[in-house]
């Protein structure tokens, strides 16, 4: 419809909020976490800088959450002080934390500086990350990218469970869904940041973000050194 109207999908969708999107890239290490030298993290995210990006997320999943704090310290210095640094539990990918390790962990993380702790409890727990937020107030605690239609992000709304929701448009039914999951968290005042990976689907992504005036946009999920465009640079041939 976008083609043939001759208009990008945002204005199709009530118009782009934004001038330019926020973005933040995500670095998954091909090793374990606890194989992964702190300082490298922090190597990446001085990279990272020097590319003209403005922040990073990396996965939280050392035996000893000290190690991933201290890895966080180390983005931060090399980032610099504007330079926003974000973790993901996703959810227990590889067991579940309780919620006094999510706690400890969560005030740890706020003292280091760390932008958000993104589930660090199991994705139908509601409750937790609320309650969470409330005795850890200065991180942002998000989550929401394993859902599907509106019913669970209407839940967490009503539950005040997260302060940012991250629905992922392949799961949750598609641009339209998403621009509805946008509508509820404007009408209850919380901020969106669809999560993503890069490729082809990426642009379609931005032009939804665009037009729900998301507070930030992934745009990657990338081995350590890689950088979006050695992902989409290979499709520029057929576009």
């Amino acid at each position: 419809i976008g083609r043939i109207a001759g208009q990008p999908l945002c204005r199709l969708l009530g118009g782009a909020s934004l001038d330019t999107m926020p973005v933040y890239l995500t670095y998954v290490w091909p090793v374990p976490e606890d194989q992964v030298p702190p300082k490298a993290q922090g190597m990446q995210a001085r990279l990272v800088r020097q590319a003209g990006f403005k922040a990073m997320k990396i996965q939280m999943m050392r035996t000893d959450y000290r190690g991933d704090v201290e890895a966080t310290r180390e983005m931060i210095a090399a980032g610099g002080n504007d330079f926003k640094v974000m973790v993901d539990r996703t959810a227990g990918a590889r067991g579940l934390w309780t919620y006094d390790q999510a706690l400890t962990s969560a005030r740890a993380l706020a003292e280091a500086g760390v932008y958000w702790l993104e589930e660090p409890l199991a994705r139908d727990d509601y409750d937790g990350p609320a309650r969470l937020r409330r005795e850890a107030p200065n991180i942002l605690i998000t989550g929401g990218e394993g859902w599907r239609g509106l019913a669970p992000f209407r839940e967490s709304l009503q539950r005040g469970t997260y302060a940012v929701l991250q629905p992922e448009m392949r799961v949750c039914a598609g641009p339209m869904m998403m621009r509805k999951i946008g509508a509820l968290c404007e009408a209850w005042n919380i901020p969106i940041a669809p999560h993503a990976a890069t490729g082809l689907a990426l642009a379609g992504r931005l032009q939804v973000s665009a037009a729900m005036g998301a507070l930030t946009q992934e745009i990657g999920v990338l081995e350590p050194g890689a950088f979006p465009w050695d992902v989409w640079d290979a499709y520029r041939p057929i576009l």
